[in-house]
């Protein structure tokens, strides 16, 4: 990678003497840029370009060269790429497009550009790509000439056009880069390389991607975790939608949609999930130029009550506590403010006031001990020299050892004040919602980056025997849904308390295992073939002698026959009732990050309030805590109003080992307890249905 990063030489292949050819334009910007080390256009039309002599091919240039940033037609390219291996270039950028983006030929091409590439042991970025900026090594190797000052973003974008906005925002805003890299079609290097670069390189102290769609979803969590610990990481994934998603047999698969995934797999690595450029842009700002808060606690300031108010919405709204003011400050703002200010958290020095006033206002503080960041807000006043009130900020933010960010709210007449903060790389915001929304980001960063691992994995283990003879046997039969018995042997292969039941394929079989399991008991219709029972009536509970078994039993088989009669029924289940409350508990296989693990209140209530929670397995022990805490029902199994708190270690412990089932057996697509019921505090839990699919054929 340090080919890519920190090259030594580059030769641009496709140069051009024309100045609208990307070619022409990648070499200028080259050399604009102060690229100081050795240079070589190639083109064999050519003998100078740009004042450097060219070259015919690769292997004509006499020196060593380490990275090529290719531009020809897509066909050339892996002839360049074979000159390049026997050149023994390192790196490669191919600026290039018409590859698998335009479909099956173009895949194919890449396909054999990539194989070039490995056999020569060069990495590739791109192609279809916008290119590489590195500021620390004044490489510009991009066909956009908005080379951005040296600073400590790095930013990586899958895609070109969305490169060159971010580029243009940070000319206009005055942040600085470390580096820009176009990933395009991510032949070879993609964003797991990239993070792993960076994680090390130390001009770069934030990293922000723009982010389609990983191909390595496992290693991308891997890396993330260990880069975020460092440095924050700002993610705007697009791609929110599920349109295309595909039909799943489950709860958990009809609620794992792609986007929801992506928001587990990017929390439990640690990575700033964004959702709009502006949020995009407000993050990078703030973390690119304000050191970290040491805590919760935001110090507001305002000439304008109004805005003082919306800064507290907004905080309760982004989770960022207010800063309660000590006495001492309090009273020290009491000195010199007039009667009718507001002397508490918002400070509002109200609308007379002058620079000299807000500036006092201003260092009282941020010198509270209770304040770990401040918001300064501004409304446009004829009495206020905004000017000034902008430069007595920048003064204070360079002493204080916080966060200091504005919002300086109108239009023209703010407009030289927000200039001189930008100039000094103070964040200013059009609101205070955007001032708050960015504070927050800062300080949960700063209060999670060291708790990403979470702990150990907890060791647990099944009969591993018993499941693998149990898939062997229900692939050997063509099928790839487990009964729901099936399912529940698998769960008590692994430790996962299931009630005692039996099947029955009579009136008096049911009869005759509800006597032996003991009433109440609970009538399930056992079939392949029905996925959700009690949509179809299929699930009769609370039987509480004899003749309710066998009515309900008849009942029951009636019904299959009518409604669905050619679904394969085996018969009925019985069951003995478990009571508590009920909880869903479920897995979903993506094929790029593996098991995720579902959670929520379960039975019908899953489907229509939709609370559920999402990690990604395997779990540690603070990971399912913030599992189960994160759904909003949360409180009717901590004990709401009175009741008794349920039994959540007993609950943890069937979510480990659901999650090691997933992890030993990846034949398994979706497995789904629906519901778990939870008894009291040290009741334990009952896995009452069990729904499991797995794959066709193992690859």
């Amino acid at each position: 990678m340090r080919a890519l990063f920190e090259t030594r030489s580059i030769a641009v292949i496709g140069a051009s003497t024309k100045e609208e050819k990307v070619g022409h334009v990648i070499l200028r910007n080259l050399i604009r840029s102060g690229f100081s080390g050795d240079l070589y256009p190639v083109n064999p039309g050519a003998d100078y370009i740009l004042g450097l002599k060219a070259y015919p091919d690769l292997v004509s240039i006499p020196g060593p060269v380490e990275l090529a940033v290719v531009v020809v037609p897509n066909i050339a390219v892996p002839r360049v790429m074979e000159q390049a291996g026997t050149k023994g270039v390192k790196a490669a950028v191919i600026i290039s497009a018409g590859f698998r983006e335009t479909g099956k030929e173009g895949a194919e091409l890449e396909k054999r550009v990539g194989e070039i590439a490995s056999r020569h042991g060069i990495r590739v970025l791109g192609p279809n790509c916008l290119g590489i900026i590195s500021t620390p090594n004044k490489m510009n190797a991009t066909f956009t000439d908005d080379y951005p000052s040296m600073g400590g973003v790095a930013i990586t974008s899958q895609s070109g056009a969305m490169g060159t906005i971010v580029l243009d925002w940070a000319k206009s805003t005055r942040v600085g880069f470390s580096h820009f890299i176009s990933v395009g079609n991510k032949l070879d290097i993609d964003e797991v390389d990239l993070l792993e670069y960076l994680r090390e390189d130390e001009q770069t102290t934030v990293i922000g991607m723009y982010v389609e769609g990983l191909d390595r979803g496992r290693k991308f969590i891997e890396q993330a975790s260990a880069t975020s610990r460092y440095k924050p990481i700002l993610a705007l994934k697009a791609g929110r939608t599920d349109t295309g998603a595909k039909a799943a047999s489950s709860h958990t698969g009809a609620l794992s949609g792609s986007d929801k995934i992506y928001d587990a797999a990017l929390a439990q690595a640690g990575v700033i999930r964004v959702m709009t450029i502006d949020e995009f842009f407000d993050l990078l700002q703030a973390f690119a130029n304000m050191p970290l808060p040491k805590g919760d606690g935001v110090g507001i300031i305002t000439n304008a009550g109004g805005l003082g108010v919306m800064a507290a919405d907004a905080c309760s709204d982004h989770g960022l506590g207010m800063a309660t003011l000590a006495r001492e400050t309090v009273a020290r703002l009491k000195t010199r403010l007039p009667e009718e200010s507001n002397f508490y958290n918002p400070v509002d020095v109200i609308g007379d006031a002058d620079a000299t006033r807000y500036e006092f206002a201003a260092r009282t503080v941020m010198e509270d001990p209770n304040v770990n960041c401040v918001l300064a807000m501004i409304a446009p006043s004829d009495l206020l020299d905004i000017s000034a009130v902008a430069r007595a900020i920048v003064s204070l933010a360079r002493q204080a050892d916080m966060p200091v960010v504005t919002a300086f709210v109108g239009g023209t007449d703010v407009a030289a004040g927000a200039n001189i903060l930008l100039e000094a790389g103070i964040p200013n915001y059009v609101s205070p919602d955007r001032a708050v929304r960015a504070l927050a980001a800062m300080v949960r960063y700063q209060e999670t980056r060291g708790l990403i691992d979470g702990g150990d994995v907890p060791l647990i283990t099944g009969d591993r025997a018993v499941v693998r003879e149990l898939l062997d046997r229900v692939r050997s039969e063509g099928r790839t849904s487990l009964s729901e018995g099936e399912g529940k042997q698998v769960l008590r292969a692994y430790g996962v308390n299931v009630p005692s039941s039996g099947l029955a394929r009579t009136a008096s079989e049911a009869v005759e295992l509800a006597r032996s399991i003991g009433f109440p008991v609970v009538l399930k219709v056992s079939s392949p073939d029905i996925a959700h029972k009690t949509d179809v009536g299929g699930v009769i509970v609370n039987l509480q002698n004899e003749g309710e078994v066998r009515r309900n039993f008849e009942l029951m088989m009636s019904r299959m026959r009518t409604r669905l009669s050619l679904a394969h029924v085996d018969g009925a289940t019985v069951e003995k009732m478990f009571s508590g409350r009920e909880a869903i508990v479920g897995m979903v296989r993506d094929e790029q990050f593996g098991p995720i693990i579902t959670f929520g209140l379960g039975g019908i209530f899953v489907e229509v309030l939709k609370d559920v929670a999402q990690t990604i397995a395997p779990l540690t022990p603070r990971r399912v805590d913030e599992l189960i805490r994160s759904i909003r029902g949360y409180p009717i199994l901590a004990g709401a109003r009175g009741r008794k708190p349920a039994d959540i270690p007993a609950l943890k412990e069937v979510i480990f080992r659901v999650a090691q089932l997933a992890m030993d057996f990846p034949e398994f697509t979706e497995f789904e307890i629906n519901p778990v019921m939870v008894g009291d505090e040290g009741q334990g839990c009952g896995a009452v249905d069990a729904l499991a699919t797995i794959r066709r054929e193992m690859s």
